[in-house]
């Protein structure tokens, strides 16, 4: 029974953060926030519709599978801001540029890092750890 645990775990934990990455993205993307609008066509419209449905739906499939524990939700976020916090230094090491979106997604990681810190700090430990 762990490893089925285990194995809903990892599903939930690989759905919400694949989709809420991808939605968050696709409307970063679509408005034009810290990027160029992109002019897509109308038929090009359906499909871009219909990716938002599809991610919206792995959000509620992998929101649905199971609640996260403490310790599953203090992996999330100390894993989002890894991510968030390394992907503008990869982007000023290797083009030595450091714009708004960067400033944004790095403002984002740390949200996510002091998030997860402070979940490790308020959480008990339990006797497997």
């Amino acid at each position: 029974m762990g490893r089925f645990k285990s194995v809903r775990s990892a599903v939930k934990f690989f759905a919400v953060s694949l989709s809420a990455a991808y939605l968050f993205t696709i409307v970063m993307k679509l408005t034009g926030w810290f990027t160029r609008s992109p002019d897509i066509p109308d038929e090009g419209m359906a499909t871009t519709g219909m990716s938002i449905i599809v991610g919206v739906a792995i959000l509620i499939f992998g929101a649905a599978v199971r609640r996260f524990t403490a310790a599953e939700t203090q992996a999330a976020l100390l894993g989002a801001s890894a991510v968030l916090l390394a992907t503008p230094v990869v982007q000023l090491v290797t083009t030595h540029s450091f714009d708004l979106s960067m400033l944004v997604v790095s403002g984002f990681g740390i949200i996510t890092l002091v998030a997860g810190l402070l979940v490790a700090l308020t959480r008990r430990p339990t006797l497997d750890e």
